[in-house]
């Protein structure tokens, strides 16, 4: 109960954080996700003995984090192959996690690693899909074609991946994707944008503080062989759910009357066909004394 507790806790002040760096400025952004990290990096490495994977992680997501604000904060959120590049780096990021399971080569692993590989493949690539919007004073990123099933089907995938590789961090990462989850089920659309900001928080605290941390909520006993192969089979079937969902339910791009290949418009609101003059609206000999206009009731048949 207690660990459960600070689950919720920790899910709350990162929730709670990356909401201030949504409203943060440009140089409290750069300060905590550039300066920190070249800063602390010869510290990192004195004190923290991890394998390759974690220092893999911990930079390519303080990139991802810096190019997102970037994106929020500069002219480059204009131009877009920087916004496209968003989704290739949500890609990068899951192919990791999919090449570290693979290596491990358990069933439960090769399980994982292919509900990773479907995550990718049903990653939203259509132009357009990652975009820079200022409302009421706040600038987001927003990945417009993030569901909230897809959203659900990575954090069954992402915590299968830590309760399998990493255990002592399956609380940890707990706290990371509730609060993404938080964020997703109001705004799906601002889920990565959330989940970038909370995560590399939390991966830049666990690397200054590893010790302190993991001894605060470490659960290392969660972890059971056994009931690992159950969780990839969980989880596989979730993002399979939860991706065929998505798939089927995302929105898909309207052609607009420039496009060639546009169509009709709908006929409630179509004018006639180019070259095409319009009839003359005569009232209706119900009603002598109505105005053109009134005889377009889509009530009354047409005379």
């Amino acid at each position: 109960m207690y660990v459960v507790l600070n689950v919720i806790a920790l899910a709350v002040l990162l929730f709670a954080l990356q909401e201030g760096c949504r409203r943060a400025s440009g140089w409290v952004l750069w300060g905590a996700f550039l300066a920190v990290p070249v800063v602390l990096t010869p510290y990192w490495v004195a004190v923290n003995e991890h394998g390759p994977f974690p220092w893999i992680k911990l930079y390519t997501v303080v990139f991802s984090v810096c190019w997102c604000t970037a994106l929020r904060r500069t002219p480059l959120g204009k131009r877009p192959w920087a916004r496209a590049a968003v989704t290739g780096l949500l890609g990068l990021n899951i192919l990791e996690a999919v090449a570290l399971d693979l290596l491990d080569g358990g069933p439960a692993h090769v399980l994982n690693a292919a509900a990773g590989f479907l995550l990718i493949a049903t990653l939203a690539r259509r132009p357009g899909a990652v975009r820079v919007e200022t409302a009421g004073g706040v600038t987001d990123m927003r990945y417009a074609g993030i569901t909230r099933g897809w959203v659900c089907g990575f954090s069954a995938w992402n915590w299968a991946f830590v309760y399998l590789n990493y255990p002592a961090l399956a609380g940890h990462q707990s706290s990371v994707l509730l609060a993404g989850l938080a964020v997703a089920a109001f705004d799906p659309g601002r889920w990565l944008q959330a989940r970038a900001y909370s995560l590399g928080l939390n991966l830049i605290a666990l690397a200054t503080c590893f010790g302190p941390l993991l001894a605060w909520m470490d659960t290392s006993d969660w972890g059971d062989d056994r009931l690992g192969g159950i969780v990839a089979v969980v989880a596989l079937a979730v993002v399979a759910g939860c991706t065929a969902c998505a798939a089927w339910g995302r929105p898909r791009d309207r052609p607009t009357p420039a496009d060639p290949g546009a169509g009709w418009p709908d006929r409630a609101t179509a004018g006639p066909p180019p070259g095409v003059e319009s009839p003359p609206c005569r009232p209706s000999p119900a009603f002598p004394d109505s105005t053109p206009h009134e005889s377009l009731d889509p009530g009354r048949r047409r005379i």
